[in-house]
């Protein structure tokens, strides 16, 4: 069935919505049946080599191939030379209307109702379908704070450094933030909205700094002046030097300017986790803006976070093939993960099978596999200290912030399993699935096993 509406966008003339692209029939086979039969798409690679599913101590995990989400003429997006952004993935769950799931691929953006396991996914009706021009979006976030049956805010960031405000419900709102780039011209790299907030959320760019804005003021007609409002270890912080209150509210520096890969809120919202191309985990108390603690990656960038339920665990992936557990009691490492072959691209915990004595966490890379690990409440107990040595200041490995591999737990993998071609983007735990993302913009439904 064909489906042709044009969307209409007050943006930049950098920035354009065409009609929206034909899409394919679903058909209405049972999606446990589905579960069950091969990919009528192969996957690419050798016959057999990616999986559709695997086996932990609670049961069987499956491919559910109708809960596939792409885009609907499921036709590659063609990258022009370039290496397109990252495909990112956000949900947010409606009052009485179930889910909404937003991904970005290339020059495109989509909005769909998100069915889960229970119903196939209808490419042909997204909510919402944005075709950009001379920038590619890389990031998003809705409000859970704001959202209602009849609204829900969704931010976008660009790489070009803009970022816009839209409703993909109400369809009426439509702003842009950074509109000139300046503010920063460089890439926006996650964006966050403040917990309990309907108004404020975080902009991290690619140049270091991460901004605050309040989506109800405006930004300024002229680049920004800066105040200093407070420093501390290798960071700062700074207000707008302006008569009337605007965009942004506050712009932070980290370090000496590496790029800003992630920010996370802990469960409680109260601080703030941000992973940088300089390797270094920093933890705040956002309110306060006090640096509580500090990780360093065993070499290379991070690129990736996330709390544990209980907040006292964050977990970071990144360019050393690693995931790292930080434990913010003990502040310090408390254990190292290896079974990735190539940089892990996404982290998570699986609140929903987090126990008292164990917790579980995925990651997925760019070696295109899923991994999962199990950290049992014994391993963060602390080791007993070795000899001593002398303080150094400029020393980087054998620190609590990046203890050796021989100085803390190696993690194995509980479950390896290669289940894509091209490489792993992102990592969603839901109460009855697990939800993936690769790069060549198909989003993946893995149904868990029978309760």
């Amino acid at each position: 069935m064909c489906v042709n509406c044009k969307i209409r966008c007050r943006m930049s003339s950098r920035i354009l919505a065409p009609k929206m692209a034909r899409a394919d029939t679903l058909c209405s086979q049972s999606l446990l049946e589905a579960g069950e039969r091969p990919l009528e798409r192969p996957l690419g690679g050798e016959p057999g080599d990616v999986k559709t599913q695997f086996v932990t101590r609670e049961g069987t995990y499956r491919l559910m191939t109708l809960s596939e989400y792409s885009r609907p003429n499921r036709v590659g997006y063609q990258t022009q030379g370039q290496t397109p952004p990252q495909v990112r993935v956000s949900l947010v769950t409606l009052p009485d209307q179930g889910e909404r799931i937003c991904f970005n691929h290339g020059r495109e953006l989509y909005v769909y109702v998100y069915k889960g396991i229970k119903k196939a996914a209808d490419l042909s009706k997204p909510l919402e379908k944005k075709v950009y021009k001379g920038t590619n979006p890389t990031c998003h976030d809705f409000n859970v704070a704001s959202a209602s049956n009849e609204s829900v805010s969704l931010l976008i960031g660009f790489s070009t450094g803009q970022i816009q405000l839209i409703d993909p419900i109400k369809k009426e709102l439509n702003k842009l933030f950074n509109e000139e780039r300046l503010i920063d011209k460089s890439r926006v790299t996650c964006l966050r909205w403040v917990p309990g907030s309907r108004s404020l959320f975080l902009a991290a760019h690619a140049s270091g700094q991460l901004y605050v804005y309040n989506e109800e003021l405006p930004c300024g007609s002229a680049a920004p002046h800066y105040q200093p409002f407070k420093a501390g270890e290798g960071f700062s912080v700074s207000t707008c030097k302006t008569k009337s209150t605007r965009n942004p509210l506050f712009r932070w520096l980290l370090g000496n300017g590496s790029a800003i890969n992630e920010l996370a809120f802990s469960p409680n919202g109260s601080q703030l986790a941000i992973v940088s191309q300089d390797g270094l985990l920093r933890v705040f108390q956002y309110d306060s803006m006090e640096l509580l603690g500090t990780a360093r990656s065993y070499f290379g960038g991070l690129l990736c976070v996330a709390w544990s339920g209980d907040g006292r665990l964050i977990a970071v992936g990144g360019e050393d093939d690693l995931v790292t557990v930080y434990s913010m009691e003990q502040k310090r490492v408390v254990g190292r993960a290896q079974g990735h072959r190539s940089w892990v691209a996404a982290v998570a915990f699986d609140w929903f099978l987090e126990a008292e004595s164990c917790y579980r966490l995925g990651s997925v890379g760019h070696d295109t596999q899923l991994c999962l690990w199990e950290l049992p409440e014994d391993a963060l107990t602390p080791s007993k200290p070795k000899v001593k040595r002398r303080s150094d200041p400029l020393q980087l490995v054998g620190t609590p912030a990046c203890p050796r591999l021989d100085e803390c737990p190696v993690l194995e993998p509980l479950v390896c399993k290669k289940i894509a071609h091209e490489r792993l983007t992102a990592l969603v735990f839901r109460p009855d699935c697990i939800i993936t993302a690769c790069q060549d913009g198909y989003v993946y439904t893995w149904a868990r096993p029978p309760s």
